[in-house]
């Protein structure tokens, strides 16, 4: 008990650190808090996956903590022009997504 106890731990510690949102007070529904840390999860067990450069976990590498090698992007609370900018990259994403996956489907085809 006490070993998961201490896994669970250091893996919050790590989403704290890799994602601010973790660490300020959300202003969104309940529905979407409870889904917030396993979405924040997965993205970083893809990231540790495909990007080769990515930084170390903080409690194994403290340096990193001291030098200012958290993101950006997540740090306060987005404006309204924060959420049109990554609304609209979202749906540039999508977009380029579902436009591969249609040349996919015709290739096999």
């Amino acid at each position: 008990h006490a070993s998961a106890r201490n896994v669970v731990e250091h893996i919050i510690g790590v989403l704290k650190h890799r994602f601010r949102i973790l660490t300020v007070p959300p202003e969104y529904s309940m529905r979407v808090q409870a889904r917030i840390p396993p979405a924040l999860a997965c993205i970083h067990n893809i990231i540790r996956t495909w990007d080769p450069v990515d930084l170390e976990d903080p409690e194994e590498n403290p340096e990193s903590q001291d030098m200012g090698m958290s993101g950006s992007v997540a740090d306060g609370v987005p404006t309204n022009a924060d959420r049109d900018w990554m609304s609209a990259k979202r749906d540039r994403i999508t977009e380029c997504m579902w436009a591969s996956y249609i040349a996919e489907r015709a290739r096999r085809v």
